[in-house]
């Protein structure tokens, strides 16, 4: 009796942890914008582009409790969605975003270098996301570059659907821009760097 329930409660458990199994989720980003307030002293234009360097597309992987991979994507240009949120932080610091221009002065690139989230299948769900930035800005013939980095982590009592992944996503990359685009950036673009 003992060992027919116990096949009927594994059978059972296989068939719920089956049924959370997930296919390919696309993630709808929208990072913060990093905290500035005023430095330029008005709304002096800077060229803006962010540039996705990374190999691969995909943003990372689920892992199902069957052990079955889903990808995660993201459901919109990564590159235009860091690039939106970079733009608030500059209007924030007092600078109006323009279209990049190689001749434009002061100007600015960030490269995404890095962005991976891993979810490992587990009691709970562990979440790992790596975001590495870069920047070139250039000012008065001069040329600035930097890097910001970040890994956060997060647990779940379930699978995480496609917003709570993006959920954790958003911080990280909105975590690095705050350390890429701080007053030490901004105050070179103004030219008193």
């Amino acid at each position: 009796m003992k060992q027919t329930l116990r096949i009927v409660l594994l059978i059972t458990a296989t068939a719920l942890l089956a049924a959370c199994s997930q296919g390919t989720q696309n993630l709808r980003l929208s990072p913060a914008p990093p905290a500035t307030e005023g430095i330029a002293g008005g709304d002096q234009d800077v060229g803006l582009q962010v540039v996705d360097r990374r190999s691969q597309s995909d943003l990372g992987v689920l892992e199902n409790p069957n052990r079955s991979i889903v990808r995660l994507v993201a459901a919109q240009d990564l590159a235009y969605s860091v690039q939106l949120a970079a733009a608030e932080g500059l209007r924030g610091y007092g600078f109006t975003p323009r279209l990049w221009d190689d001749g434009r002065q002061p100007r600015i690139e960030i490269g995404i270098e890095t962005l991976r989230h891993d979810v490992a299948v587990g009691i709970p769900y562990d979440l790992t996301t790596r975001v590495k930035l870069s920047a070139v800005a250039y000012a008065n013939g001069e040329r600035f570059t930097s890097q910001a980095q970040t890994t956060r982590t997060a647990q779940r009592a379930l699978p995480p659907n496609a917003e709570a992944n993006a959920e954790v996503v958003d911080a990280a990359i909105s975590e690095a821009l705050d350390r890429l685009l701080n007053q030490e950036l901004a105050a070179f673009l103004t030219g008193r760097g």
